[in-house]
């Protein structure tokens, strides 16, 4: 992979983890992969398991794409890097004012 790619990677995720370590982790986000432009890896959220592709535009603006069974299921365009947290959390793993109670009941419905 080029280097360029290389160093957008690098970006990408340093500005996810400075935002929100904990809500990186909560995604249960891993095989951090180098891909053209950006970066992408799996998740394993409360509302979503697939994977998470981040590329840097031309307009200095990140496009977000969810995939699943190698089908992009839903993009985001023109996001700011303090975006990308709130997107990606929302999509993933956060459902709104009842989360604590949703993750809760959760646990117990196994």
């Amino acid at each position: 992979m080029e280097t360029q790619s290389l160093e957008v990677a690098k970006t990408i995720q340093a500005q996810l983890l400075g935002i929100s370590k904990v809500k990186v982790w909560s995604w249960g986000a891993h095989a951090w992969t180098v891909i053209k432009d950006g970066l992408s890896f799996k998740v394993q959220g409360f509302k979503f398991c697939g994977k998470v592709a981040i590329t840097l535009t031309p307009f200095d603006t990140y496009l977000i794409k969810f995939i699943k069974a190698k089908k992009v299921i839903e993009e985001h365009h023109d996001v700011y890097f303090d975006e990308m947290v709130d997107i990606i959390d929302n999509y993933v793993e956060y459902t709104g004012d009842n989360y604590p109670i949703d993750i809760a009941n959760a646990r117990y419905s196994f």
